[in-house]
């Protein structure tokens, strides 16, 4: 008897605890932390140092505002959770620290959830917190903040996570560096409309987890933007570069825009997996080989596609240094590396995908096919000496190997680049750099290979 009113006790404790979390009224207030400061039972104090320390959960109610003032300080305490189903403010005019209180405290970090609750971040440093989103009819806002050392607590998705579908999201110059999961994620069921941009991603998952350090679910109408974005890896043996999904075969007619990007030093460079339609264009993906097994992975480009219906066009791409360029490991996707016949066509793809040392056990494989769809992969540059149908047919696994594998169509091939000698002695004396179309600029405009001073050079 003793045991169960000690059991009914402790659950009153709990209710109590419960029902002392601080809630604003809901009736259109903007509150900022010194403001929160200020009202008893808040969790959250001003200390002697300036600094704001939120030791308790507490939550914005919808129609209400937390505000960041410029130069705030936020410690948040361990496995501390702030919720807010009103709009976040996170915009200071100049800079804002949101980090943890102590060495050993393991905050969680903020929820967004509220269906119409925007939330606004710019010029805001995160450390080992997260932001998990999920504003149906609202969107997400990220501009030059940095987001690092986040700890996995508030979300297994990433460090800035979507919980709920929404579109107009965009996540932009910002910083994810050394993160224990991923940068950004979704859930497997809730796709996003979000454009991801001229970011800087260094070193995340660095819990060394099956996980790319960006990992979207892409479906329903919404379109997905992932451009101008430096992807580096820590050479990890677990985590990808970039990956785009669609595993539960959700109905789509949005479009993922894979461009302009440098992506480098990851276990694998891009993989696509299930219904999706994609366009992977004008990247530079070099040295995505950590992967400890080639036959798991470290593919510049891996499509995945049991479902037989993803779309995935390819163009411009520059695939160098991983254990395989591009690999269709099973399934009938319709893939298009380029299709030079008639310009007109509306299937057209010149290809300009150039492929360098990708291999492993001492064989070159620039292109696996061992899928049963025939892929379009004409006026590419192949990783042979001279591109004729014989020796571009050793670099390249397909329907001539197996009869029971797709074909590939890989002539007429295109010659490697001549822009070095085609540049005069002048313009090589010149200190500006040349694309490979031989168009000059005093300062490369996107990672990629660039000629300066008569020499090819890769730029970051």
């Amino acid at each position: 008897m003793k045991k169960i009113y000690a059991f009914i006790l402790m659950a009153a404790v709990a209710a109590g605890a419960m029902a002392d979390e601080f809630t604003t009224d809901g009736t259109g207030n903007v509150y900022t932390f010194n403001a929160l400061s200020q009202i008893e039972g808040s969790g959250v104090t001003l200390q002697d140092d300036g600094s704001y320390l939120v030791s308790a959960d507490f939550t914005i109610a919808e129609g209400d505002v937390l505000q960041l003032a410029n130069n705030d300080v936020i410690k948040m305490g361990h496995n501390v959770t702030v919720t807010i189903d009103g709009d976040a403010d996170f915009a200071p005019a100049d800079t804002a620290l949101i980090t943890r209180d102590a060495e050993a405290s393991l905050p969680r970090g903020f929820w967004m959830l509220g269906e119409n609750g925007n939330a606004n971040l710019k010029n805001v440093r995160f450390e080992y917190v997260g932001v998990c989103f999920g504003g149906l009819n609202s969107s997400l806002h990220a501009d030059n903040c940095t987001f690092t050392l986040y700890n996995g607590k508030l979300s297994s998705s990433g460090t800035i996570s979507f919980n709920a579908s929404c579109d107009g999201n965009v996540i932009e110059n910002c910083s994810f560096i050394e993160n224990t999961l991923n940068a950004i994620g979704n859930g497997a069921t809730n796709p996003v409309g979000v454009i991801i941009r001229n970011n800087l991603l260094w070193h995340n998952v660095t819990a060394n987890r099956n996980k790319p350090q960006i990992n979207l679910t892409c479906a329903g109408d919404y379109n997905v933007y992932i451009q101008d974005n430096d992807v580096i890896g820590g050479q990890f043996t677990l985590s990808g570069g970039i990956g785009v999904s669609n595993m539960m075969g959700m109905a789509h007619t949005g479009i993922v825009y894979i461009e302009d990007n440098y992506i480098a030093d990851n276990r694998y460079g891009i993989t696509t997996i299930g219904s999706v339609d994609c366009v992977i264009r004008n990247n530079v993906m070099i040295d995505n080989c950590y992967e400890t097994n080639a036959n798991n992975g470290g593919s510049c480009v891996s499509i995945y596609d049991s479902s037989s219906s993803a779309n995935i066009y390819m163009e411009g791409n520059w695939m160098e240094g991983g254990l395989w360029g591009i690999t269709v490991p099973t399934g009938a996707p319709t893939i298009n590396l380029g299709k030079v016949e008639d310009p007109e066509a509306e299937d057209y793809n010149p290809g300009n995908n150039t492929f360098v040392n990708n291999g492993n056990g001492g064989v070159l494989y620039d292109l696996f096919n061992n899928g049963t769809a025939t892929i379009w992969a004409q006026g590419n540059t192949w990783n042979v000496a001279e591109q004729t149908e014989e020796q571009i047919e050793q670099v390249i696994y397909h329907q001539v190997d197996d009869p029971s594998k797709g074909l590939v169509i890989y002539m007429p091939a295109k010659a490697p680049s001549t822009a070095v000698e085609e540049i005069n002695a002048a313009q090589q004396a010149d200190g500006l750099y040349y694309n490979l179309m031989g168009m000059p600029m005093e300062t490369p405009n996107a990672p990629g290979i660039y000629i300066k001073g008569g020499k090819k050079i890769l730029v970051k």
